[in-house]
Formats: C-alpha cells, sequence, structure tokens
C-alpha cells in the first residue's frame, strides 16, 4: 500500500509540474546553452562605448559573432534581487526582494522594504537550472550565479574561489582594499572558475547540456593581477564625462537623496561616497578607482576569452547558444553615485549579447528595450522546451529572427513604488512620493536633463506613468 501511494503521489507531482507549462515557440533540435553573468559589470565594453580607455577584446569579438542588445537592464540594481528575477524569471514584485539586506534610508516614505506585492504571485516558481533537469539536459553551474547559497539538485555545482591578497604595495582605495597583486592569473578565482568551466565543457555526454557560470570580477575588492593595473596608467585615466552645470540641480528632492546613498549604507556620514573619495585625494583619487575598475574588467575579459575558446569546439556536436550578461550597471561617480542601487540608466544597463547559430545574423545590434526577467523564457526557446506558465518575462527570440520587431518597454524596480520605465528611446523613473524624472536618450544619452517639467514631453510623461500604475501592485 505504501509503495502504491508513494508512486501516485509521484505521479500526481509529475502531472502538476507539467501543468505548469506553456508551450514553446520553435520546434528546432535540442541546443547546448551557455548563460554566463559578470557580477557589477556596467556598459564599460568597447562596443558599447562606456568608457573609450576600457579594454574587452573577448566581449568584443562575442558581440561580433552574435547580436548585442544595447537597451538591455536588470529588474533590481542589486545582486540579490537581480539574480533572483532571471532565474526565475519574475519582477521583484513577484519574488518579494528588492534589496540585498532592506535597511529604511531618511528619505524613504511608506513603501514596503520586502514582500510580495503583486496580487497574483506564482506559487512555487522554479529556477531555471530545475527546469532544465526536468527536460533530461545536463545541468552544471559554476561561480557566481546566485546570490549567496548552492544551486542544488544539478548535475554539477562549483561554488566561487575564495580570494587571495599578496598585494603589490601598502596602498589602499575607499574601502580599504588593496588593489594590485603580486599573483598569476592561475592563482585567482576567476580564472578557476573559467577553468572548471572548461572541464565541463570537454566532458561528453548523451544529454544536451545547460551551462550557468558566474564570473566575480569587477565586483569589489579590486584586487587583480598587476599586470591589469599596468596597461591603465594613473596619469592617463579619463574621469566620466560631466557637464559643465550641476547635475544634481533638476532631481526631486527623492532622486538627490538616492543619489547621495550607497546601498542603503551611511559609510562615509556626513560624506557620501564621492565626496570621500574627493577628500581622500581629489581626482587623482578618483581616476585611482577608474583605473582599478577597468584593471577588474580587463582581467575579467581574459578569463572569460579562455573559455570562449574552449567554446569553439563542441565535443557534443550540437548547435551552441550562448548569452552574457552582466547582473546589473554601477555607478562611477555619475551623478556624484558610485556602485549600483539607484534607477539611472548608468545603473541598470547590462551588457546583453546573444549567439544564436542559424537564428540571428552576426554582429547585429538590438536597441529594443529587454529586461533580465526575459532570460528564462529565451532559454526555454531556445532549447524547444515548453516554459513554465509562471514566467513573466517574454522570449527575445522574435527580436532575433526579425530585427525589425519591436518590444514596448521594461520595468525596473528599486522598491514595489520605485520604478523605471525604459522604452526604446525614453526613461521615466516614478519615486513613491510622486515626483519623476523623464529623460530623452536619443538626445540625452547621460540623463543630464530631466524632462519631466518639460511642458513639450507632457503626453509622453503622461502614457509612461500610466505603464507604471498598471505595473506597482498587479
Amino acid at each position: 500500500m505504501k509503495n502504491i501511494l508513494k508512486k501516485s503521489a509521484i505521479l500526481l507531482s509529475s502531472l502538476l509540474y507539467f501543468n505548469s507549462f506553456v508551450f514553446a515557440d520553435t520546434n528546432s533540435n535540442k541546443k547546448d546553452i551557455v548563460f554566463i553573468v559578470v557580477d557589477d559589470l556596467n556598459d564599460w565594453i568597447g562596443v558599447m562605448g562606456g568608457h573609450p580607455q576600457s579594454k574587452t577584446p573577448n566581449l568584443d569579438a562575442l558581440a561580433a559573432r552574435g547580436t548585442l542588445f544595447t537597451n538591455a537592464h536588470c529588474n533590481a540594481p542589486q545582486c540579490g534581487p537581480s539574480r533572483l528575477s532571471f532565474l526565475q524569471g519574475l519582477y521583484p514584485k513577484s519574488t518579494g526582494k528588492y534589496f540585498n539586506s532592506p535597511k529604511k534610508m531618511p528619505f524613504y516614505k511608506d513603501q514596503p522594504l520586502k514582500g510580495i506585492t503583486s496580487k497574483n504571485p506564482p506559487k512555487k516558481p522554479f529556477d531555471f537550472h530545475k527546469h532544465f533537469m526536468k527536460q533530461n539536459y545536463r545541468v552544471v553551474s559554476g561561480g557566481k550565479v546566485q546570490h549567496g547559497g548552492v544551486i542544488k539538485n544539478i548535475d554539477e555545482f562549483f561554488p566561487r574561489p575564495k580570494e587571495v591578497a599578496h598585494f603589490t604595495d601598502d596602498r589602499v582605495n575607499l574601502w580599504g582594499e588593496g588593489g594590485p597583486q603580486n599573483l598569476k592569473d592561475s592563482e585567482t578565482g576567476d580564472y578557476k572558475t573559467a577553468q572548471w568551466a572548461i572541464k565541463q565543457w570537454n566532458t561528453k555526454s548523451d544529454k544536451p547540456l545547460l551551462m550557468s557560470v558566474g564570473f566575480y570580477r569587477p565586483h569589489r575588492p579590486f584586487n587583480v593581477p598587476v599586470k591589469y593595473f599596468n596597461k591603465f596608467p594613473l596619469e592617463s585615466i579619463q574621469l566620466p564625462v560631466r557637464p559643465e552645470f550641476d547635475d544634481l540641480a533638476d532631481l526631486p528632492e527623492y532622486g538627490k537623496a538616492l543619489a547621495r546613498s550607497n546601498a542603503h549604507k551611511d559609510l562615509f556620514a556626513p560624506r557620501t561616497v564621492h565626496e570621500h573619495i574627493l577628500h581622500l585625494g581629489g581626482e587623482d583619487e578618483w581616476k585611482y578607482m577608474i583605473q582599478s575598475y577597468l584593471a577588474c574588467i580587463n582581467y575579467v575579459d581574459t578569463q572569460i576569452g579562455l573559455f570562449l575558446e574552449a567554446l569553439k569546439n563542441n565535443p557534443r556536436g550540437n548547435d551552441t547558444v550562448i548569452i552574457l550578461t552582466g547582473d546589473h550597471g554601477w555607478n562611477l561617480g555619475e551623478k556624484e553615485h558610485w556602485c549600483k542601487a539607484a534607477l539611472w540608466r548608468n545603473t541598470t544597463r547590462v551588457p546583453y549579447i546573444v549567439v544564436a547559430p542559424r537564428i540571428a545574423k552576426p554582429g547585429s545590434i538590438n536597441n529594443q528595450p529587454i529586461s533580465h526577467v526575459d532570460i528564462y523564457p529565451t532559454l526555454c526557446d531556445f532549447a524547444g522546451v515548453n516554459k513554465p506558465k509562471h514566467l513573466e518575462g517574454t522570449s527575445i527570440l522574435p527580436l532575433l529572427k526579425d530585427p525589425n520587431a519591436k518590444r514596448d518597454v521594461a520595468y525596473l524596480s528599486y522598491g514595489p513604488e520605485n520604478t523605471a520605465v525604459q522604452s526604446e528611446r525614453y526613461r521615466l523613473i516614478s519615486y513613491e512620493d510622486g515626483s519623476n524624472e523623464l529623460y530623452d536618450h536619443q538626445k540625452d544619452p547621460h540623463e543630464w536633463t530631466n524632462l519631466s517639467s518639460n511642458p513639450e514631453y507632457a503626453h509622453i510623461k503622461k502614457s509612461m506613468i500610466q505603464k507604471v500604475k498598471n505595473f506597482e501592485y498587479k
């Protein structure tokens, strides 16, 4: 009787699982799929032009092989909620996670800092690793893919390697961390992650492969071998472009407060992070921070390049699809803001490169608004497997097949009532106190001019505010 009940329970569980699917949009054969996520990588890669001195030959070469999405964004500008969104295919309002560790800042009003705010949240969502295991894929994951913990019940898991110090000198940066290291690449964490990924890629299997790999740099601490720092001489470093006027002057008070905050931390009160950098050493200290970030980007590009080279030799003979992105953007003094944790373009914009053989034309550039919730359904379409019904994103496969296809907007959250709406051209930021910012990226890519009070843009503002209302708490 017990065996009968056990088998019945297993059968019922399977029926419930498969009843949660919708059909995929493609009837393609099974493909090997590689998903790469880079921690704290903003648009400072060569092909995106985020900084003129950035050196990313491997990411640039990958973009030349596939499609570069230039208007891609995280759904929440911090590691934990961002990664949960792409792992589960859900907006923060349905995961209940908006911040890494919520702390009520003085300028916050009454919005909740955690918890599900969606009126119809999905029940028991599962991440794409579990889904692909059920689809008879070999599933492996290594490095930092989710924010803390381990990805369970997969074929192979590799935790992020521990950090090693061995600095070249006693200089420390803003956070008291050393920079250049007397280390070989082989002694560093992302090199070890790349080598693990190469080993897994070369492991033959009768099953198609889903691999997720998370590279840690340029996340703090800005520690990489000294040779990468040497590529960016300190005296030659260019600071981010700045307007000749006060960039914060036309922001609402809420936006000004957000610019002065740092991920819910008052690190150097009464100074902000940016003010403290200038206090420590003026523009020279700022340049050192820029140099460190550029060095880390070049380092991680090199490690990713090792893995990409291995991918060219496919031991299974299947087509290989590659998706590479960052978990969120990063400010380095733009709007006097540092790190993540805001809703401006620099803070949410991420590299998003897709290599899809026989689907998209190599070297394509697409500026349609997409976000991380679109990753899960896209992986399903590439694999030709059914999509779980709980997904809130939309596959980008139609954009790859038809360069003229359009998308409406992407929604980005930093709290349930701090919402950004990104269209192909415009961004509206709506704060919980009812204030707004509006930017025209075609004319103002750096977001220096807030158009929220400009009567010429009133109709655009009205339309995008309505989109915010339709999104929040729905």
